[in-house]
């Protein structure tokens, strides 16, 4: 089965909202074993709506709308579904019946315009709306596919409110779906893999055959804040089902990209770190010279400074410049200011950042930001680990790959530890 979710409004096509209900209602017909291909947002023009809803109609067999049921004059999905689909729009009494208890129970008198929210398209069915005026609407419908072949699609139309959204897609929509289509018997399962280190060319160079879009499971390249994920995806009535279905795919992604892959699951680079350090019972101190390093910013978001077996101590110069420090291709300043930091702070590593040249020199204009980083860590023994990295990138990105550069080291020492 393969869907397509519609959201209408003026108010989404403006960028003056964002659609957040295109996100829930695509996770919720994931958890049905429903594939969601396409997503599109159209604004309150009849035309538009109607070629929208055919399209959508012809390439999928469920097609769910979000918005325009309204009793407004620019609420148009009901006049669009009965125009895109020849079927009439038609009064249901009960419908009626519903909207009018609803205002009296709100001691409020329902204005005439209401009543259009009682108009439902000939052969469609009412999904009812608890606690809203705009009841949905249930069309099943034969339409042409793209190969004019007779193509069947059920196409459910729901108000753009989430709360009285979700409650219909739950209570209607999704019983609907499972007893009359006999889905939910699987869901789709997901496993990420997390990169630092390759470029997302890079990665599908290295396992080309892995990323085929017809292949199950399926593999899709996510790049986000410098770090790249795999993201495994397939269709199993149970966890154990799909981790049983992924595992030769996980074992080539393992084989292909060794210590480039820092985790498995939601875990960030920092998350990493502070395991690696909980488990080993190790206490980290950090110190950072010249501008816009970020490191000790990322590794303490969301932590207590002194937990146990954690950040201990974060001594944090992101403001020295340069000039404070001797930077020749061995970084002895640096390996020196982490000595310093592990021995004042009690500490059993610390790691040492330095950024040259400083951020007023990057380049403004055509080029890419672009600077040599060095990393001194320091550990138990008291010898110093030198590391320099080139490191470049947009300017938007450019500090959280500088800081994951240097995490990125780090988890590898602590590895090796």
């Amino acid at each position: 089965m393969k869907a397509e979710i519609i959201s209408v409004g003026d108010e989404l096509t403006s960028g003056q909202r964002l659609d957040t209900n295109s996100q829930i209602i695509s996770r919720r017909l994931g958890d049905l074993g429903i594939r969601v291909g396409h997503h599109t947002t159209v604004g309150d023009d009849l035309a538009d709506n109607v070629s929208a809803f055919r399209i959508a109609a012809s390439r999928c067999d469920i097609v769910i709308i979000s918005g325009g049921l309204g009793p407004t004059a620019d609420d148009l999905t009901r006049e669009a579904m009965a125009e895109a689909f020849g079927q009439p729009l038609e009064f249901r009494p009960e419908a009626m019946a519903h909207i009018e208890n609803l205002f009296k129970s709100r001691n409020r008198s329902m204005p005439e315009r209401n009543r259009v929210q009682a108009m439902f398209p000939q052969t469609s069915r009412i999904i009812p709306n608890p606690h809203g005026t705009a009841p949905g609407v249930d069309l099943e419908v034969l339409v042409k596919d793209s190969q004019n072949m007779d193509h069947p699609s059920r196409l459910f139309a729901l108000p753009g409110v989430p709360a009285e959204m979700i409650q219909m897609l739950s209570q209607t929509v999704e019983p609907r779906l499972i007893e009359e289509l006999g889905l939910g018997h699987q869901r789709c399962f997901f496993h990420s893999v997390k990169l630092f280190g390759l470029g997302e060319s890079d990665v599908e160079q290295v396992i080309p055959d892995l990323i085929s879009r017809d292949r199950i499971p399926r593999v899709g390249i996510t790049v986000s804040k410098a770090t790249i994920t795999l993201r495994i995806a397939a269709l199993a009535t149970c966890e154990d089902e799909f981790q049983s279905l992924i595992e030769p795919t996980l074992a080539q992604i393992r084989q292909a990209f060794g210590e480039v892959i820092f985790a498995e699951g939601d875990l960030e680079l920092q998350d990493v770190i502070h395991d690696l350090l909980d488990q080993k019972h190790l206490t980290l101190s950090i110190v950072e010279v010249g501008s816009g390093c970020w490191v000790g910013q990322m590794l303490s978001e969301g932590l207590e400074p002194n937990k146990p077996g954690g950040l201990k101590h974060l001594a944090w110069q992101p403001h020295l410049p340069a000039s404070a420090t001797a930077m020749d291709g061995n970084s002895p300043s640096l390996a020196d200011l982490a000595l310093e930091s592990k021995q004042l702070n009690r500490t059993d590593y610390a790691m040492a950042v330095g950024v040259y040249p400083p951020s007023s020199s990057f380049p403004r204009e055509s080029s890419l930001p672009s600077t040599e980083l060095q990393v001194a860590i320091v550990g138990p023994a008291n010898r110093a680990t030198l590391k320099t990295k080139s490191v470049s990138g947009h300017p938007e990105l450019f500090y959280q790959r500088l800081a994951k550069t240097a995490l990125d080291l780090l988890r590898k020492e602590l590895l090796d530890e």
